[in-house]
């Protein structure tokens, strides 16, 4: 259980806690010092109890708590941050790096298959859309550049507009029991100018259509596998991993994302979804050559067991051992390259209290794990006591409602060190790299943009010894270094500081 910083009123009335921070005063008149300290300054932690039967102990709303964990996402399958450290460090094959992850498996062979999408974003509305080259609705043919409006009708049927452009002047209107807008050609691999286009919006290979799912419009994507495959390794995964080593990463990615799409059927209608919820999927103008080449030289390889395709779950980055499930846990020395392979998160006792809807915090403790890898492995409940009550919950619920990377970690009261983490890819002063698994970069903060500017690790501030975290009154962000601070505000931007500034201002605590 994290120790806590307490306070006690009589009567059982909880005081939040809370002061007037000397360094909100100073930030707010622009009177922070831009100095670079020489040291960190320790910090004493008081602990006040009361005692007697009208005494109600609650922890101060401000006070911090680190939660270090490990990993990103739910650890099931494959990490693929570990897949791409095998196949950088250590010239794994994608099959070998897919035997590892996948236990009881053998690749297998898909027969070419079809496969409907349903797109989410879309979901309530009419399918609208044009290709440069043309299409075919209702057994009609549609002029290049043309727009076609369906929307879907009871019995599998659909309504059709067909516009001169997307919102041009009528040209045909009527009905048809063949739902879908067809390319001019409905084979695999075709030309960029023969997908279809979404009137303001992105483009797909295949057939667009839609369906009614009770009474509700769906928006569909019918194509060949393959060809959906090309939009998605590269948004479920970085397509830049070929340029430092790890080709066959993207491969292991290409094999395992067409077992998890061959082995869906979640609707009526579409076998999958091109969300989270199923895996990402971003059309045709997603591609990326590096990604295609992944796809194309591992065509048609799947994981199968029993002679078909699994649900091959994968997730960004396993801490270092996968967390088991329908696949046996096995340890993940590849993770090491990850940006997340250990991290922490800075939240308050105010907010943990509200996220579980306990009221005041009293206490938060781990109370089971699943033994697998380090620190007594994945969090399985989480007991959160307030005044209000008392919350027991799974540790992906747990996970979900602190907006946590993964459900393995420990809670700490106070502010504890981050763990560095090696940096595949240079990124000189910044020290960050895409944390997500769809491939986008995070942009850096002002505290980085500024700790770049005077250095980083070999500037006056030398190295991070602690996350960038929230102010206890959310008026700004601060960031400690073995030799200082860096403050930001909205109000005066980023400043170098005197560590001792910061540090004195803030409740902290001990390991618990």
């Amino acid at each position: 259980m994290a120790k806590v910083r307490r306070t006690t009123t009589p009567r059982g009335r909880i005081d939040r806690g809370g002061r007037t921070s000397p360094i909100r005063w100073a930030l707010a008149l622009g009177t922070v010092p831009a100095l670079l300290a020489a040291g960190a300054v320790g910090v004493v932690v008081t602990d006040t109890r009361g005692s007697g039967p009208d005494v109600a102990v609650a922890v101060a709303a401000d006070t911090p708590f680190t939660v270090s964990g490990r990993g990103n996402g739910h650890g099931r399958g494959m990490g693929q941050w570990g897949a791409y450290g095998y196949a950088r460090n250590d010239g794994w094959s994608a099959e070998r790096i897919v035997g590892h992850y996948y236990s009881g498996t053998e690749l297998g062979q898909l027969a070419e298959t079809r496969i409907g999408v349903r797109l989410v974003g879309l979901d309530g509305g009419t399918l609208n859309a044009f290709s440069d080259t043309g299409a075919r609705v209702a057994g009609r043919d549609v002029a290049p550049g043309d727009g076609v409006h369906l929307t879907p009708t009871p019995g599998g049927g659909a309504g059709v507009v067909v516009t001169r452009g997307c919102d041009g002047e009528v040209l045909w209107q009527g009905a048809t029991d063949h739902p879908w807008i067809d390319p001019v050609d409905l084979g695999p691999d075709r030309p960029a100018n023969e997908h279809l286009t979404l009137c303001g919006g992105a483009a797909y290979r295949g057939s667009l259509g839609v369906a009614l799912d009770g009474a509700e419009p769906r928006v569909l994507n019918n194509l060949d596998i393959e060809d959906y495959l090309l939009g998605v390794v590269p948004v479920e995964a970085r397509a830049d991993w070929a340029d430092t080593g790890g080709a066959e990463a993207l491969r292991a990615q290409a094999i395992a994302a067409r077992s998890y799409a061959a082995a869906e059927h979640r609707y009526p209608y579409a076998e999958t979804c091109d969300t989270q919820d199923c895996q990402v999927y971003g059309g045709s103008e997603k591609e990326d050559p590096r990604t295609t080449e992944a796809v194309r030289s591992t065509a048609g390889k799947v994981i199968t067991r029993g002679g078909q395709p699994v649900a091959a779950e994968f997730s960004s980055s396993t801490g270092g051992y996968t967390a088991g499930g329908d696949f046996d846990a096995v340890e993940d020395l590849g993770d090491s390259l990850s940006p997340n392979h250990n991290w922490t998160q800075t939240l308050t006792a105010g907010e943990i209290g509200k996220a579980f809807g306990v009221g005041e915090l009293h206490s938060v403790s781990v109370v089971e794990r699943n033994n697998l890898g380090t620190d007594g492995g994945r969090v399985t409940t989480l007991e959160v006591v307030g005044s209000d009550g008392t919350a027991r919950v799974s540790g992906k619920e747990a996970r979900s409602k602190l907006g946590l990377k993964s459900d393995w970690f420990t809670v700490t009261e106070g502010l504890v060190p981050a763990t560095p983490v090696p940096d595949p890819a240079p990124a000189p002063g910044l020290e960050r790299l895409a944390a997500g698994v769809h491939g986008s970069e995070v942009a850096p903060t002002e505290i980085e943009k500024k700790y770049a500017e005077i250095g980083g690790p070999d500037g006056p501030l030398g190295k991070p010894v602690g996350p960038e975290m929230s102010m206890p009154d959310e008026a700004g962000r601060f960031r400690m270094f073995e030799g200082g601070a860096i403050v930001w505000t909205e109000t005066l931007g980023v400043q170098v500081v005197d560590a001792s500034v910061v540090i004195s201002e803030l409740p902290t605590g001990s390991d618990g």
